[in-house]
């Protein structure tokens, strides 16, 4: 719900990179393996993204790297570019590091935080352990 939101208040279009199998018109495919190592496939519509559109990718979390590194191959393999990812939290695995590196990021966790992102749990957690 959150991506919708993004593009709103920006003025932006948007487009949802889904499940394979779940649109209804021509689509790109792309494989990967999602932060379980499952074997998964995601697609979006042939008929939007062209050469020279740009592209922010909104998520919630990457933890592997795995699913958002996909999608950035998709938007890619059809001539878009990828401006910049924005999340909540990118973890520091290997994936996560990839794709700070390469990509501009923008994410919503201060660096003092990263620690506990990384750790999988946050010290604020533990309010709703008692």
């Amino acid at each position: 719900m959150h991506r919708t939101a993004v593009a709103t208040t920006l003025g932006k279009g948007f487009l949802a990179i889904r499940k394979a199998g779940h649109l209804c018109v021509a689509t790109q495919t792309q494989n990967y393996s999602d932060y379980t190592s499952r074997e998964k496939s995601m697609e979006v519509r042939l008929d939007v993204l062209k050469p020279g559109v740009r592209v922010l990718l909104v998520d919630q979390w990457i933890e592997t790297g795995g699913t958002m590194r996909a999608a950035i191959q998709l938007v890619e393999k059809l001539g878009a570019s990828v401006a910049g990812v924005a999340v909540v939290a990118i973890e520091n695995t290997e994936g996560g590091k990839w794709i700070k590196e390469n990509y501009k990021f923008s994410q919503c966790v201060p660096q003092e935080l990263q620690a506990q992102i990384d750790g999988k749990y946050l010290d604020s957690f533990k309010i709703f352990n008692k």
